[in-house]
């Protein structure tokens, strides 16, 4: 299995299509993205027919929207919410290390089907629970997390969460990301974790699952 560079992996998709990013202001990590030109959103716009962003931060919508960007505050895990929004349904759902900080997986991924057209695509990532990094940060004592991480996800337990609401997996990836550049001690086991996944590609940092809406059964 071939291991991607999960932006670059995200811009292909996105080329020509119309994009719906949801949870596009990076809560946390917005200063650095954006000081550094890594903000995925901004590199999105540039390459998509049309961008929409979705997101539960108010103060990340309201920057999007003075910068002049569409931008919609709806929590995807209330039904009533996506339809007061009125988005129209996109080619292109970009779910981006979000489902690892959602309460309710299973209500929040039911959701996400208003945002996708039937016959559209929806590609979430994630970070991986067993890569090689985070597996010797246990080792210590500690844990590789965003703050407002809940839950980590394997390649299995991935999937299994996707199908079991209605969303078939045509496509897996384990991704890296080539422009992050660890500094110091983590230097030497990010060089090791690259060289591992050559060999052992499910230790790499994080997991894409790309999806289409299941057909009802019967």
């Amino acid at each position: 299995m071939r291991v991607v560079d999960r932006d670059e992996f995200l811009l292909g998709a996105a080329a020509g299509r119309a994009v719906t990013h949801v949870g596009f202001a990076d809560a946390g990590m917005r200063g650095v993205a954006r000081r550094d030109g890594r903000w995925l959103h901004a590199r999105l716009a540039t390459v998509a027919r049309g961008l929409v962003g979705v997101d539960i931060d108010a103060d990340g919508v309201a920057e999007a929207r003075a910068a002049g960007y569409e931008a919609h505050l709806v929590d995807c895990g209330d039904p009533a919410d996506i339809a007061r929004a009125a988005i129209r349904p996109a080619e292109l759902l970009v779910v981006g290390e979000v489902i690892e900080r959602v309460d309710d997986v299973g209500v929040f991924l039911d959701g996400l089907r208003a945002l996708t057209a039937p016959a559209g695509t929806m590609i979430v990532t994630t970070t991986n629970a067993f890569r090689l990094m985070n597996v010797a940060a246990t080792l210590t004592g500690r844990e590789l997390a965003h703050p407002g991480d809940v839950s980590r996800y394997s390649w299995y337990t991935f999937v299994n969460v996707l199908e079991r609401h209605s969303w078939r997996v045509v496509s897996f990836h384990p991704y890296e990301s080539s422009e992050y550049e660890a500094r110091g001690g983590a230097r030497l086991a990010l060089a090791a974790e690259r060289a591992a996944r050559r060999f052992a590609p499910f230790l790499a940092s994080g997991l894409i699952a790309v999806c289409r809406q299941a057909l009802p059964a019967g």
